[in-house]
């Protein structure tokens, strides 16, 4: 128990020094373009990230998660892996940004066209984020945690500039591809020579390039679903309701985002320790809801504080032009419990090699959060992306919790 809280504390705190840095940067930078430029542009700028988003995840077919297993089992051919990856990466990536750009182009708005085309640059950093991967591999993750803070403070700084001269606000959101270009350029320049330069020997390499394909074809489709969940509520919503009332569901969002996102990385820096090294489903499965139980209560702390601090910390970050968000924020911490607890028990899932039940698991929470804003009031409908999530999570575990204890019955 002892080193358990130990690794806890230490795994806490790595994630509280990369993630307070995106935090902050992301405080700093919607309360600067909402506050120059209103929710209704706030709205126009997520809606558009969210689409380019949501398309750059048909790309992502080589990811991480294809990649990394690779890395860390064959050290001796990193180069020859990250050589291949990268041109699997450049290609699939470029093919897919080229696609959205003419499309946005010839089909959206002549209002929406520039935010689109914008939103859609984020896309390109893909393959050099291969960069950030390596340097994980090679335990190395205070280069990207310096690589994100620079970026964080680039994305601030080009606000503040176009605050102080005034420019629309195509040019200001400038800064999001901006941050994304400066974030993963700094990993990658240690590792470009393993991209750009030929190895000596290409020995196995289509094998290698082989593996890569099939190892991203079985994990593509629970990636895919996960990036649509994650922005699903902005690009449904925004065509339920208007821009402004977008830009004020956003602003609660995305703080609700960050904080999820602290329990995923929690979840996936403990589970090596944790869960992984248990050995049979049982066991597996035990230590996987042993590590669900201590992040729903790291969750149900945040609730707390919610109800107390959120909203003078709200209005502070966005302005009374917000405060219909503020309800919104404190029931999204709320029903960030079930997704902490998700996190924990989804590396059971992961451990276990399981792709189809964490496919099948996102696909419910698709269909949660498509069919939740039609089934509750549409004086409601901000509230409905955080109940569908919720209610998916809960269903699907309980589904699968009950087929289990069923089968242990029956035998």
């Amino acid at each position: 128990m002892k080193s358990f809280r130990t690794l806890l504390v230490s795994s806490l705190s790595g994630v509280v020094c990369e993630k307070v840095i995106g935090a902050l940067a992301a405080v700093a930078s919607n309360h600067l373009f909402a506050t120059l430029y209103g929710a209704h542009f706030f709205g126009e700028l997520q809606f558009a990230l969210s689409l380019a988003y949501v398309v750059s995840s048909a790309a992502l077919i080589f990811s991480a998660q294809a990649v990394a297993p690779i890395f860390g089992r064959h050290p001796r051919l990193r180069h020859l892996v990250f050589y291949r990856a990268f041109r699997l990466r450049l290609g699939s990536t470029l093919s897919v940004t080229l696609l959205f750009l003419v499309v946005v182009g010839l089909l959206t708005q002549s209002s929406n066209t520039a935010l689109m085309l914008v939103a859609g640059l984020v896309m390109l950093c893909e393959p050099i984020a291969l960069g950030s991967l390596m340097a994980y591999a090679e335990t190395k993750p205070w280069v990207i945690t310096r690589a994100k803070a620079y970026a964080s403070g680039v994305r601030v700084l080009w606000l503040l500039g176009a605050a102080h001269a005034s420019v629309g606000a195509v040019v200001a959101s400038f800064a999001w591809p901006l941050e994304a270009y400066v974030a993963v350029a700094a990993p990658f320049t240690r590792y470009r020579t393993l991209a750009f330069h030929r190895p000596p020997s290409l020995h196995g390499s289509e094998t290698i390039k082989r593996t890569l394909i099939v190892r991203g074809l079985r994990m593509w489709p629970a990636i895919a679903a996960s990036v649509l969940v994650l922005r699903m509520d902005r690009l449904l919503l925004g065509t339920l309701m208007s821009r402004t009332d977008l830009g004020i569901y956003s602003a609660a969002a995305s703080l609700v985002e960050q904080w999820n996102s602290v329990g995923t990385t929690l979840a996936l820096a403990l589970a090596p320790a944790m869960v992984f090294v248990a050995r049979g489903e049982d066991q597996l499965r035990s230590k996987a809801i042993k590590l669900s139980a201590y992040l729903a209560a790291i969750a149900a702390v945040a609730l707390v504080g919610s109800l107390f601090i959120g909203r003078p910390v709200f209005l502070l970050i966005y302005g009374p032009a917000f405060e219909a968000g503020i309800p919104v924020m404190i029931f999204g911490t709320a029903c960030s419990i079930a997704t902490f607890v998700d996190a924990g028990l989804t590396t059971w899932l992961i451990a276990a090699r399981r792709y189809r039940l964490m496919t099948i698991k996102l696909l419910v929470t698709i269909a949660a959060i498509g069919v939740a804003p039609f089934v509750m009031p549409t004086t409601l409908m901000m509230y409905s992306p955080a109940v569908g999530t919720a209610l998916s999570i809960v269903l699907f575990w309980g589904a699968v919790f009950g087929q289990g204890q069923r089968l242990k019955v029956a035998q």
